[in-house]
């Protein structure tokens, strides 16, 4: 201060620099309450989610997230689309995203530091030609199915899927399965059924789009699967919190 005349104290040129520095400040500390309150509730922040491309045939992501931003407008998503599920681990255990969505064998275990939920369980169901003599059998048994050309997902993005099946034809058949085809989805699968190309897997909860061409039987074997969520075990984020929540709530 310049402290002359003691009736007009007035700043210096250094006290007046020093006061444009900091007259901002409660305003700024009041702004850092606010955002880091926003940031505690998963009000605002980002949330990257890698998705398995299967999962799109079962869930409806663009309702999921347009919830998500409606509630939370300052949340920042991005969707990543993985072709192949063997990735999804790889994606979050480089942080290069927060949260998968896929399917998988129900009793399929976490990796160590991750954690597994299910949204839907999943059960797998024997899409045959309407024409075939095991859309007529009453009721299909493995022995059935020997001689049977499959349409089935690649091998690199349903493993547990295919190595399942090939124990069960292995152990009541004693051959593998022969795998004519391979075809990713529920959709390709009913098509290349329906053109008489072999049976296939899909989902109970699926449509059949080809009613008069495919016969949806019951597989001889329970083969249950599930539309999971994984993430990091120790993940503070409340963005993903509110994410989970929003998802549970589309599948409750």
């Amino acid at each position: 201060f310049d402290r002359s005349d003691k009736w007009a104290i007035e700043l210096t040129a250094a006290g007046q620099s020093y006061f444009n520095y900091i007259k901002n400040i409660p305003d700024d500390i009041e702004l850092a309450r606010r955002e880091a309150g926003k940031s505690a509730r998963g009000e605002s922040g980002s949330l990257s989610i890698a998705v398995s491309s299967i999962a799109y045939d079962y869930i409806n992501l663009g309702k999921a997230c347009k919830e998500m931003v409606t509630k939370y407008p300052e949340v920042k998503l991005s969707v990543l689309d993985l072709p192949q599920t063997l990735y999804m681990i790889d994606y979050l255990r480089q942080g290069k995203a927060d949260i998968g969505i896929f399917a998988a064998s129900s009793n399929r275990q976490p990796p160590e530091g991750f954690v597994f939920k299910s949204l839907i369980t999943l059960q797998l169901m024997l899409a045959v030609p309407s024409d075939s003599f095991l859309a007529k059998k009453e009721k299909i048994e493995i022995s059935d199915l020997k001689n049977a050309s499959f349409v089935l997902p690649p091998r690199a993005e349903a493993p547990n899927l295919r190595r399942t099946w090939d124990e069960v034809f292995m152990e009541y058949c004693q051959q593998l399965p022969l795998v004519t085809q391979e075809v990713l989805g529920y959709r390709g699968t009913l098509q290349f059924v329906a053109a008489r190309l072999g049976v296939g897997f899909i989902f109970q909860r699926k449509l059949n789009l080809y009613p008069d061409e495919v016969v949806l039987r019951e597989l001889p074997v329970k083969m249950e699967r599930s539309l999971m969520v994984c993430y990091r075990e120790n993940d503070p984020s409340m963005v993903l919190k509110n994410f989970l929540k929003v998802l549970s709530q589309n599948f409750s």
